[in-house]
């Protein structure tokens, strides 16, 4: 006579299941954070090469850093959401004939970017925080008006896509790490260096 699992036996064959599906589940939930994180990181290195190649080749910074740059009345100046978004329009643009640049060579590869609709995030600097357990902590803003779902750049212009976005209207930015949500990247204007630096934090607007 064959004899059958007890009912302790059931449970801890089920409680063992649940903590080795709790510890895949976790790994597997850092992994992902870490890796929007790493792409993040890796576009504010493209867009800062991309802004400094237009630069090489226009022999100006794109319109909203050469304005600011000829009325600077700080050594810093870190552009809005809006001027930022102006910014990559120029740098972005130009592999694909638009904007302001005299040439159409491509200067970033925009498939990594996360982009939005200007109309659903506004030119908010504060946002929701991407870190939304620890709201004290500096983390990532995202998006003005509240948190946002964007989609990828190559989705966004993707011919028959079913979300698509006009490239004069997007807002450019990156997966935030803990929530996935739409986030900002800041562009920063060094007036004594004449240089400009693109990070996924902004400014401390606590």
């Amino acid at each position: 006579m064959k004899k059958g699992f007890t009912l302790v036996e059931m449970l801890v064959v089920i409680a063992v299941i649940g903590i080795l599906g709790g510890i895949v589940t976790t790994a597997a939930v850092g992994a992902i954070k870490n890796g929007r994180s790493k792409r993040a990181d890796a576009m504010c290195v493209a867009l800062e090469q991309g802004i400094a190649a237009y630069y090489a080749q226009e022999g100006n910074w794109p319109d909203a850093i050469e304005k600011k740059a000829q009325s600077m009345d700080s050594a810093t100046y870190t552009f809005t959401p809006d001027e930022a978004d102006s910014i990559f329009q120029d740098v972005v643009g130009c592999g694909f004939g638009k904007g302001h640049a005299s040439h159409k060579a491509m200067l970033v590869d925009a498939t990594a970017l996360f982009v939005c609709d200007k109309s659903s995030v506004g030119n908010q600097q504060r946002g929701c925080y991407d870190n939304h357990s620890n709201k004290k902590e500096r983390r990532t803003y995202c998006a003005g008006m509240g948190c946002r779902n964007g989609i990828d750049f190559s989705e966004a212009t993707k011919k028959g896509g079913k979300v698509r976005i006009p490239f004069s209207q997007m807002a450019f930015g990156f997966q935030g790490p803990e929530n996935g949500k739409f986030c900002r990247f800041w562009i920063t204007y060094n007036g004594q260096a004449d240089s400009v630096s693109v990070s996924r934090r902004g400014p401390d607007l606590n």
